[in-house]
């Protein structure tokens, strides 16, 4: 009678502990990589060239810095263990859900053999790695459906392009995340002079700080997010127009002049490749 009775009562408090260990385990699962996230609170904000207001009801959450080579592997590994990626002559590929525009299907999420080799991920007996040195760096050559699966499956998403101007530039009015003139103190792009010239530098690279004979100067956004400006293109939710598949692509990158910095510059990105094309993630709440 006694083991039964301490039967009666040991298994429901097992079950109780493998609840609340699956529970747990759903609850945490958007914050298993180290993503440093600042907030950017609703209000008004300055947008496009001319400046104009526009409103934003919500506050969210913006990475503080791109998506890092080590961050995607981490990623890609998982989902390799899980077969829900496969790799075809160099490409890693994936499901996605499809939307109003683009069917669903398998799509290309990351090309491993990149433009001019500036893809620093590779696949190597059965897992994959990051060239050495290129573990801070952000990842490149992702395109928007691998940048949207990452998302999806840390519970966050890309950021429209309303969005991702608010947290660039505020309510300053600032043609940069930093203030109205641009050097190559300020961010990475084409023959900028940075010891990495011209490739990616480290996210976070722009923070006052001195590499050698390289100054930088600190250069946040007015929310306190770094290299909204250069070293790569990002990807948006938005599309470039209202009938287009295509994507918004913001900041600039280590391939382009001082043109394309200001935070009211939109490229249309296709979606399917991601040449010089990164990427970081907003919490909506």
């Amino acid at each position: 009678m006694r083991i039964y009775t301490r039967l009666k009562i040991y298994i429901p408090l097992i079950c109780l502990l493998i609840i609340y260990g699956l529970s747990a385990q759903n609850k945490t699962k958007g914050n298993t990589l180290p993503f440093d996230f600042v907030l950017v609170p609703a209000g008004e904000f300055t947008y496009g060239q001319d400046a104009h207001h526009l409103h934003l009801a919500y506050d969210f959450k913006i990475m503080k810095y791109e998506v890092t080579n080590m961050q995607y592997v981490k990623f890609l590994n998982a989902k390799m263990a899980l077969n829900e990626i496969y790799i075809d002559a160099g490409v890693v590929e994936g499901a996605y859900d499809g939307d109003s525009r683009i069917s669903p299907g398998t799509y290309v999420y990351l090309d491993m053999k990149g433009q001019d080799s500036e893809c620093k991920v590779f696949y190597k007996n059965g897992k994959f790695g990051i060239e050495p040195g290129f573990e801070t760096h952000p990842v490149v050559d992702v395109t928007w459906f691998g940048a949207n699966a990452f998302a999806r499956d840390y519970q966050c998403r890309l950021p429209t392009e309303e969005e991702w101007e608010k947290a660039a530039r505020g309510n300053t009015g600032w043609n940069f995340p930093w203030g109205d003139q641009a050097d190559q103190s300020h961010a990475n792009y084409f023959d900028s002079g940075d010891p990495y010239d011209n490739g990616t530098t480290p996210v976070g690279y722009y923070n006052g700080s001195k590499y050698g004979g390289f100054q930088t100067t600190d250069s946040p956004s007015p929310y306190g997010a770094y290299d909204l400006a250069g070293n790569v293109w990002e990807w948006t939710n938005s599309f470039y127009s209202a009938t287009s598949e295509h994507r918004v692509i913001r900041g600039g990158s280590w391939g382009y002049s001082t043109f394309v910095l200001p935070s009211w510059v939109r490229f249309n990105g296709f979606p399917y490749q991601g040449p010089q094309v990164g990427f970081r993630l907003v919490k909506i709440y």
